[in-house]
């Protein structure tokens, strides 16, 4: 009697810690479940807010001009030709800038990026944004821009 007992009480035992092992198992792969919806979730959320821009884009006008007049002109435009440091080409396939614009005011970097932006074949590759020393209230904006076909 005492040997059943002892087997039972050690099936139950083993099937307890079975059941344990496999609930807690169960339990993170639940969350990481949740955790990859919520990721995907964001991925297509982030998706439709591209295409949205995509098709707002679409109706901008294409930059008929090179990328290097286009650089003066619009410099010209916002009265910042005299803050243009360098304008070099990029090599490579795509016709691309590298701009430089010595000590411009954060409303004037704005203005500069909302230029680039208006046309629906301009891209801005890369851009920083250095705090002068000298003058806390102005940056220089390097930015490179590629014109896509």
């Amino acid at each position: 009697m005492k040997e059943r007992a002892a087997a039972a009480l050690l099936i139950v035992a083993v099937f307890t810690a079975t059941y344990m092992f496999f609930s807690s198992r169960e339990g993170r792969l639940l969350e990481e479940r949740e955790t990859l919806k919520r990721q995907y979730e964001k991925i297509y959320t982030m998706a439709e807010e591209y295409k949205a821009l995509s098709r707002r884009n679409k109706g901008a006008p294409a930059l008929q001009e090179g990328l290097l007049s286009f650089v003066q002109s619009s410099g010209s435009r916002l009265n910042l030709s005299d803050r243009i440091a360098t304008i070099k080409p990029i090599p490579g396939s795509v016709e691309g800038v590298s701009v430089l614009y010595q000590g411009l005011t954060f409303t004037e970097i704005v203005e500069v990026l909302k230029v680039a932006g208006e046309f629906s074949n301009i891209r801005v590759r890369a851009f920083s944004i250095s705090k002068r020393f000298d003058d806390p209230g102005y940056a220089d904006l390097n930015m490179q821009i590629e014109k896509v076909k």
